[in-house]
């Protein structure tokens, strides 16, 4: 009797843990796209990629945007300072991370 219980358990046990449902961490992106991942607290700052303004959320502390490939004129100011200001490759299907002054 005592088997069966133990042995019940144990199916019940493995039948749970592979039904529970895993996070999918891999991404889909589009073709000819990648990721800009801006890293900082955004209050304050103004953010343009080519001369446009590229909207940010104020709570987050990290911004993911979608862009296609190429090469961008990425600025980053605070008051009409210019805290960085620098060329960015956009490749496909890489992640390239700024972390904001």
């Amino acid at each position: 009797m005592r088997f069966w219980i133990i042995s019940s358990m144990l199916v019940l046990l493995l039948l749970s843990a592979c039904s529970v449902s895993k996070y999918n961490q891999t991404s889909v992106m589009k073709p000819d796209y990648g990721m800009l991942r801006l890293v900082g607290d955004p209050v304050g700052r103004t953010v343009t990629l080519d001369g446009n303004i590229v909207p940010l959320d104020l709570k987050k502390e990290l911004n993911i945007f979608e862009l296609k490939t190429g090469t961008y004129a990425l600025e980053i100011r605070s008051q009409d300072k210019v805290l960085l200001s620098q060329k960015l490759f956009i490749t496909n299907g890489q992640t390239n991370e700024v972390k904001m002054p």
